[in-house]
C-alpha cells in the first residue's frame, strides 16, 4: 500500500485565496475577476510551494501470529529502472524464535525473473501483502537454492525498531579503549597497519540468528583492480562488492521512494562511490524503513540516503544479484537494527571529507575527493578500502615500492592541533603501511575516550616510486668514546642504500650537563628498533586528553631518519604518567608490593639523550656502541 496522499492546500496559497473566496449571497470579495490565467499562475504557486510532510497511516498489518501456511501474497520490489513490480509470494510455513525477539516468515516466490535468478541479493526489504495486509519484508535467502525460497522479517519487529530511533547519531565510540596496546601500535607501524582490517572487523557486530541475504554493494571510482584489491576486505563484513556506476558530481534525481523502490545507503561518495542497495518496506510521510535485516548492526548511524536505478539482474547459481546505480541524496539513515535499517527523507548526514593527491615519479599528479561516512567503526575501514582501491587501480602495489605520504597530509580536527601523517615507507609492505596507519590513526581519533571528535577533513598526499627508497645501516662509530659531561661527541653512521653506493651520516651532539660518571649505551638505529629499545615503560605513559593524543602521535618517530638514543640502566617507575628515576631499592620495593595500587609500570633503562639524522630513505637497522662519561 503506498503512503495517503496530501490534497491539502498550502497555508501559503490559502493566504493568495482568501480574498478570492466566494461569500454567500455575495460574489467575489473585493470584487475581484476570476480569469482563467489567474487560476492558471494560483496552480503553479501551489505546486510550487512546498508542503511540510504529512504522515501517512501506520500500514494496515497481518501479526505474525495470524499468518498461516497456504497463503498467498503479493511483494513488490524493482526489476528494472526505478519502476515498481509486484511477485507472488506463497507463504511456506513460520519459525518462531530464531533469535532473542525474532521470529522468521518463510515464503516461496515467483513470477517475473525470479523463476530464473532466484531470491535477488539486493531484493532485502522487498514488502510482502497478503490481502491487503503488511506481514514483512524479504530479507533472508539461502545460497545455493534450488527455488526461489525467502525469509520474510515480521512487519511488527520492523515497526518496533523504528520506533526506537529518532535523530541522527551521536557519533558514540565503538572501538576498544586507548591503552598500552594502542600506543605500541603507534610505535610500530607494521602492528598499527596490521590493525586492518583484522582488528576493525572483530569489533563490527554479526547478526545473531538467521542467514540476511547478502548486500550488494556498487563500487565506482577505482576501476577493477581496484575492487578486486578490497572485495576481500568488503565481502567479509557480508557485503558484496560489485564493479557499479557512481553517482557523479550531477547524480540523477531519485524517485519519490514508495514501498518496493530501490534504495542505496552510501558508505563513500565522490571520486570513490560505495553504495549498498537494497529495497524499501514502508514510507511513513518522512520516515523510511527498509532492508528487514542489518546493514551492520551497528546501531545509531549516521549515513547518507539515495534512491537507485536497477541496471540489470545478474542470474548466479549462488546467489544472484541487481546491479544498481546510486541516484541523488534525499535523506539519511539513522538506524542499523537487526530488524532493518531506519532513516528520514529530508535529513542530511555528516562525512568526513577526504582529498587525495597521488604523484608518482615522471607524471602529473592527480586529485581524488570522496567523503566517508562519519561512524567511529566504518570511516577508518571505507579509508583504508578507499586508499587501496585508488591505488591498485593507478599503480603497482605488489614487490618492493616507495610510498612517501608528504608534508601537508594531515587530519584535522576541531578545536585540537593537526594530526600530522607525514612519513617514508619502503619495501614490499609499504603500500600496507602507507594505507594501514593513517587509517589507524583516524580509528584511534574517532574512539578517544574523552570527547566526540569532529573531524573536520583528511588530507593525504602521496609520493609513489616503483624502487625501494631504503638504505640498512652497516656501521656505527665515535669520533672518540670517552667524554665530560657537556662535551660535544660525533657520531658517523654508514648505511647502505638501495643498489647504490654507501653514505656516511654524521650527527654532533652534546652529553647531557646533568649525566652522572659511568658507561652510556648509545642505541642508532631505525624508528621501529628504537622503540622497541625503550621498553614497556615509555610505551604504557598514557596521554590523559584527546590534546596529549594528538600530540604524542605528532611526536612518533619517522622511517626517514636514523636516530641516536641515550640510555643509562634505571631502577625507576611510571606512576600515573609521571616518570620517577632512579628510586632507592627501599622506595622501590615499597611501590611493587602486592598491596600497592595504581598506575605504575617499572622501568629498566632511562633515556637521557635522543638525537636524530635526516635521510632520504627508509632505514633498517639497529647497533650499539658505549660511551663512558668521565666526572667532571
Amino acid at each position: 500500500m503506498a503512503p495517503q496522499r496530501d490534497c491539502r492546500v498550502s497555508p501559503i496559497l490559502r493566504v493568495i485565496l482568501f480574498p478570492l473566496a466566494r461569500t454567500p449571497g455575495a460574489g467575489l470579495r473585493a470584487g475581484v475577476p476570476v480569469t482563467k490565467p489567474t487560476l492558471a499562475i494560483l496552480l503553479l504557486l501551489s505546486s510550487l510551494i512546498p508542503l511540510a510532510p504529512v504522515r501517512a497511516a501506520a500500514p494496515p498489518v497481518l501479526p505474525f501470529s495470524e499468518v498461516r501456511a497456504g497463503m498467498k501474497g503479493i511483494g513488490r520490489t524493482v526489476f528494472s529502472g526505478t519502476g515498481v513490480a509486484e511477485f507472488e509470494v506463497e507463504i511456506l510455513g513460520t519459525l518462531p524464535n530464531i533469535g532473542p525477539g525474532q521470529n522468521l516468515i518463510l515464503g516461496r516466490c515467483s513470477g517475473g525473473p525470479l523463476a530464473s535468478t532466484g531470491v535477488l541479493a539486493g531484493m532485502s526489504g522487498s514488502p510482502v501483502f497478503v490481502d491487503g495486509k503488511l506481514i514483512g519484508a524479504v530479507a533472508y535467502s539461502w545460497g545455493f537454492s534450488k527455488e526461489p525460497i525467502a525469509g520474510i522479517t515480521p512487519i511488527e519487529e520492523m515497526l518496533a525498531a523504528a520506533a526506537r530511533g529518532e535523530g541522527a547519531a551521536a557519533g558514540p565510540r565503538t572501538g576498544a579503549p586507548i591503552d598500552g596496546a594502542s600506543l605500541r601500535r603507534l610505535r610500530s607501524p607494521e602492528a598499527a597497519a596490521a590493525f586492518f582490517p583484522d582488528g576493525i572487523l572483530a569489533r563490527l557486530p554479526r547478526p545473531s540468528a538467521g542467514s540476511p541475504a547478502s548486500v550488494p554493494v556498487s563500487v565506482a571510482g577505482i576501476g577493477a583492480q581496484g575492487i578486486e584489491r578490497i572485495a576481500p576486505l568488503l565481502a567479509r563484513t557480508g557485503l558484496t562488492p560489485m564493479q557499479g556506476g557512481g553517482a557523479g558530481r550531477s547524480p540523477s534525481p531519485s524517485p519519490p521512494l514508495v514501498p518496493g523502490s530501490a534504495v542505496g545507503i552510501k558508505l563513500s561518495r565522490g571520486d570513490v562511490d560505495i553504495t549498498a542497495t537494497g529495497t524499501v518496506t514502508w514510507v511513513d510521510g518522512e520516515r523510511v524503513m527498509a532492508f528487514g535485516h542489518p546493514l551492520f548492526g551497528l546501531g545509531s548511524v549516521d549515513m547518507p540516503l539515495t534512491g537507485a536505478r536497477a541496471e540489470a539482474l545478474l542470474p548466479s547459481l549462488q546467489e544472484s544479484a541487481r546491479l544498481a546505480t546510486p541516484l541523488s541524496e534525499i535523506g539519511a539513515f539513522h538506524q542499523d537494527r537487526i530488524s532493518g535499517i531506519f532513516g528520514r527523507i529530508g535529513a542530511a548526514s555528516r562525512m568526513i571529507p577526504v582529498r587525495l593527491e597521488l604523484r608518482a615519479r615522471g607524471g602529473p599528479p592527480e586529485t581524488f575527493s570522496f567523503d566517508l561516512a562519519g561512524h567511529p567503526l566504518l570511516a577508518p575501514l571505507i579509508l583504508y578500502a578507499g586508499l587501496n582501491g585508488i591505488l591498485a587501480n593507478e599503480e603497482r602495489m605488489t614487490g618492493n615500492i616507495t610510498l612517501r605520504v608528504g608534508e601537508g597530509s594531515v587530519i584535522k580536527l576541531d578545536g585540537v592541533e593537526d594530526v600530522e601523517l607525514d612519513n617514508l615507507y619502503a619495501g614490499p609492505t609499504a603500500s600496507f603501511l602507507a594505507t594501514g596507519i593513517p587509517a589507524y590513526v583516524l580509528y584511534l581519533l574517532l574512539n578517544n575516550d574523552w570527547v566526540p571528535p569532529r573531524v573536520t577533513g583528511i588530507n593525504l598526499i602521496l609520493d609513489y616510486d616503483v624502487e625501494p627508497q631504503s638504505g640498512r645501516i652497516r656501521r656505527v662509530g665515535l669520533d672518540r668514546y670517552r667524554a665530560r659531561p657537556g662535551e660535544k661527541v660525533e657520531v658517523s653512521v654508514v648505511v647502505a642504500p638501495y643498489r647504490g653506493a654507501e653514505q656516511i651520516l654524521k650527527r654532533e651532539f652534546e652529553i647531557p650537563p646533568e649525566t652522572p660518571p659511568g658507561p652510556l649505551q648509545l642505541f642508532v638505529g631505525d624508528a621501529g628498533n628504537l622503540s622497541r629499545v625503550e621498553g614497556a615503560g615509555e610505551e604504557d605513559a598514557m596521554p590523559r586528553d584527546l590534546t596529549q593524543l594528538v600530540k604524542l602521535i605528532n611526536q612518533l618517530r619517522r622511517n626517514d631518519r636514523v636516530y641516536v638514543l641515550g640510555t643509562r640502566e634505571d631502577s625507576g617507575v611510571v606512576v600515573d604518567g609521571e616518570r620517577l628515576p632512579s628510586l632507592p631499592p627501599s622506595a622501590l620495593s615499597i611501590l611493587l608490593r602486592p598491596r600497592s595500587r595504581g598506575n605504575f609500570t617499572i622501568v629498566k633503562r632511562r633515556a637521557l639523550l635522543e638525537q636524530e639524522i635526516p635521510a632520504d630513505f627508509d632505514v633498517e637497522g639497529l647497533a650499539r656502541v658505549q660511551l663512558e662519561v668521565e666526572a667532571p
